[in-house]
């Protein structure tokens, strides 16, 4: 799903393209900013410096942010016209859309705290009665594999990060590049990656011990008994994960990532795990082949499925939950989560506005509705026409130069301009936006399992009354 920071970007190139900035992005300055430029300096030497050196001696970072610069300019302007379109909706006097009641809800549920801290550990609580249930290890690979079903982690190219114990990617297969595959990625710890864990150094060493009071914080506000002890407990198996864990340079090597392996495989290649149980609550039963792109981690993990006692995976679970969520429970939650993530890790010293994270979490649920409503607001279709017309006058003047050019042969320029002709340009905003009619709220309890499209279910979906984010097609 697009966010809304890369559809603004997008708005805003597009704009520029046809000399329409200012409707982009008013209040930001267009064209060349001559006063960031360093004249003290020789752009013979160093371009940068010269082009720049003036404001990188004077900008200065906000205190909720680890950099800043042109784009966190942008998104700023954004997330104010953003909050500004959602508080106004319904204010009018005309009747809201669907879709539309699902965005003022969302951001008007984010902004109400007290509502928040009333509730407490209510929306999870049937998660944290799920993983108090299991008893056997056919129930921790199910809850293992709901998890992986529930929630959206982060996956790309850099470092595979997912807290679930392992991540699904879908992308296309490498040997057969016509079709989608199942990739399955080492996962399961809380911080970003192994090297977090392994690296012998007194900044990762001090990262380490603010990590297990985190963990044990947590427990604390959640009433856990033992919770120091606990937490080490947790903490040591995450240690254990990240040290069956391989390498980010093993990770990006394809070749050795490039494991396909059938479901029978699982079994006998990385045993300890109910495989069927697992790809049963993931939602994968039916899927009969995956890549297993970091295999020795496969085969560690689930090794220590069996070898690690349940009531420790219980705890794991319940910490993996809270932690998961608690940037959406009551403020001594939200505050210990930045307290870790933002302040230790990336080392801002303040947190964004409730406003700020407000936009961020409704854009997150309802993107592409979002987008529609700014799109409508900032984004003229002359303007997006206008640029589409730009295109087809680059591609139009690609086709041409393929043609002069004397290197290539008659059968190569065959090639190259069908590949012109491939190219599909996005521009702006989709042609088609994606449709939030399957997410549905309910006056219930609010639920912490997260429902596609939306990745915020603890966040009631009426201002007025609590309510529960569900979808009546599968996530």
């Amino acid at each position: 799903m697009p966010k809304l920071s890369q559809f603004l970007i997008g708005v805003a190139s597009a704009a520029l393209l046809v000399g329409a900035a200012h409707a982009a992005v008013p209040g930001l300055p267009s064209g060349l900013d001559l006063a960031g430029v360093d004249k003290q300096a020789k752009p013979g030497d160093d371009f940068f410096a010269y082009a720049n050196g003036a404001w990188d001696k004077s900008a200065e970072i906000p205190a909720d942010r680890s950099s800043y610069g042109l784009g966190a300019q942008m998104v700023e302007v954004t997330d104010k016209r953003v909050a500004d379109i959602i508080q106004t909706l319904g204010k009018g006097g005309k009747p809201l859309t669907a879709e539309q009641r699902k965005i003022a809800d969302h951001y008007a549920a984010y902004m109400d705290e007290a509502a928040i801290e009333a509730r407490g550990l209510k929306p999870i609580e049937g998660e944290l009665k799920a993983i108090e249930a299991i008893k056997t290890r056919q129930d921790l690979a199910k809850a293992l594999g709901h998890t992986l079903r529930a929630d959206v982690d982060v996956l790309n190219a850099t470092n595979y990060y997912t807290a679930n114990l392992f991540g699904l990617w879908v992308a296309a297969d490498l040997d057969h590049p016509k079709r989608y595959t199942a990739f399955l990625l080492q996962g399961g710890l809380g911080m970003p990656d192994r090297d977090y864990y392994l690296t012998a150094s007194p900044r990762m060493e001090a990262i380490r011990s603010r990590y297990q009071a985190h963990i044990a914080t947590l427990f604390k506000l959640a009433g856990i008994a033992d919770a120091e002890a606990r937490a080490a407990k947790v903490y040591a198996l995450e240690l254990a994960i990240a040290k069956g864990q391989e390498s980010l340079e093993d990770s990006e090597d394809v070749q050795k990532g490039d494991n396909h392996w059938t479901r029978a495989d699982f079994a006998t290649k990385a045993p300890g795990l109910d495989w069927s149980a697992y790809f049963a609550a993931a939602g994968l039963g039916h899927q009969q082949t995956f890549v297993a792109w970091q295999p020795g981690a496969v085969t560690a993990e689930a090794a220590l499925v069996s070898s690690t006692p349940i009531e420790v995976w219980k705890d794991y679970l319940t910490y993996q939950r809270l932690n998961r969520w608690s940037g959406l429970l009551p403020k001594a939650y939200s505050d210990e989560r930045f307290e870790f993530y933002s302040k230790t890790l990336s080392g801002i010293p303040q947190q964004q506005a409730r406003w700020k994270r407000a936009v961020a979490d409704t854009n997150g649920a309802l993107g592409d509705a979002v987008g529609k409503l700014y799109a409508a607001e900032y984004f003229p279709p002359e303007a997006k026409a206008g640029v589409q017309q730009l295109v087809k006058n680059l591609i139009a003047a690609f086709d041409k130069r393929i043609d002069q050019l004397d290197w290539m042969s008659p059968a190569t320029k065959v090639t190259a301009k069908a590949k012109l002709r491939a190219l599909k340009v996005g521009v702006g905003y989709p042609d088609k936006w994606l449709s939030y009619g399957a997410l549905k709220s309910t006056p219930t309890t609010p639920s912490a399992t997260p429902c596609a499209p939306a990745t915020s279910p603890i966040i009631a979906s009426s201002p007025s009354s609590p309510s529960r984010w569900t979808a009546t097609s599968g996530s």
